[in-house]
């Protein structure tokens, strides 16, 4: 039968795995100083599950928020907490979906648990390949969650939910998605003009308040690609990778938007080239800024740790 024994010599705890044997300091059996009281017989764990469920959604709550990672963990953690914090905390966790795997697999899993369905307030389905194997299951995902608050899809998938392609057999136009304030698309190169003449896309376009556009900024599209006016659109972030050039005329609806703050366009430029770039944009707009974006640094990697833009608390009255 294993037995503890403190050494007089060594401030560690050692671990004695056999009876009535001399115990042996190696790395595997060393408890850290700062564990002693996990060891003691006298020691009480806190009773987390007793709190009141409010306390413990809050305690919670602050966990969560995080990271995904932390809510997987506290998943397994017990019954308990799994109960408490499985659909009551999912709003704040970001559905990261990156391969056709994982899309069917969600897919199927909405269909069996559908009160899952209005918890979820941000989805992510974009990942690498062709964007034309995913277009079918991405539309169907995002055509169930009508709740979410942001989304992060491929210009062709948000047409195949909200434009032509969904409507096909049948002409209800109705517009579900009337939460959602917070648009990602990668690829800067989108048909805006033939965007705005969906009316569902219009209306999402019109409501968005923080939208990011993932790809390199493509000269030969600026003629006929250029930015609507939108009307709550309040701040916006264009990453631009390595072009040098930017063209003002595509910005010239947008800077019209009546509610908008800033522009960040992001670039892997430094130095004089960037700076360049900074004098071009800086002319357009004194809304616009440039800034130097690193490799590491990417969206999707923002979304993975839920770094979403906050939202806007209201102010506290006097």
């Amino acid at each position: 039968m294993a037995s503890w024994k403190q050494e007089d010599s060594d401030p560690h705890l050692v671990l004695n795995l056999q009876p009535n044997s001399t115990a042996v300091a190696k790395p595997d059996y060393v408890v850290r100083p700062k564990f002693k009281h996990l060891i003691d017989p006298a020691y009480i764990p806190f009773p987390f599950v007793d709190l009141p469920v409010e306390l413990a959604l809050c305690i919670l709550s602050y966990a969560t928020g995080c990271s995904r990672a932390t809510y997987r963990s506290l998943l397994l953690a017990n019954r308990k907490i799994n109960d408490l914090i499985r659909l009551e905390m999912l709003p704040s966790v970001s559905i990261i979906l990156t391969t056709e795997r994982q899309l069917e697999a969600f897919k199927y899993y909405l269909e069996k648990r559908p009160d899952v369905v209005p918890h979820i307030h941000a989805l992510w389905t974009i990942g690498p390949g062709s964007v034309y194997r995913i277009t079918s299951v991405c539309a169907s995902i995002i055509n169930t969650c009508t709740n979410i608050r942001a989304l992060a899809c491929h210009p062709q998938v948000l047409e195949a939910t909200m434009g032509r392609y969904q409507y096909h057999g049948n002409r209800d136009q109705t517009f579900r998605h009337t939460r959602c304030t917070d648009l990602t698309l990668i690829e800067f190169r989108t048909n805006w003009l033939r965007f705005m003449q969906f009316p569902c896309i219009a209306k999402l376009l019109h409501q968005i308040e923080r939208l990011h556009l993932i790809g390199v900024l493509d000269a030969f599209a600026f003629h006929v690609d250029r930015f609507p006016k939108l009307d709550n659109l309040a701040r916006a972030s264009i990453a631009m990778g390595s072009h040098r050039h930017i063209l003002p005329s595509v910005f010239s609806a947008m800077v019209t938007s009546p509610k908008l703050k800033q522009v960040v366009i992001t670039t892997r430029l430094h130095g004089d080239e960037q700076q360049a770039l900074s004098d071009t944009v800086q002319e357009m707009d004194d809304r616009f800024s440039v800034l130097h974006r690193r490799r590491r640094w990417k969206e999707a990697n923002l979304w993975h740790e839920s770094l979403q833009d906050p939202v806007p608390r209201p102010a506290a009255k006097a």
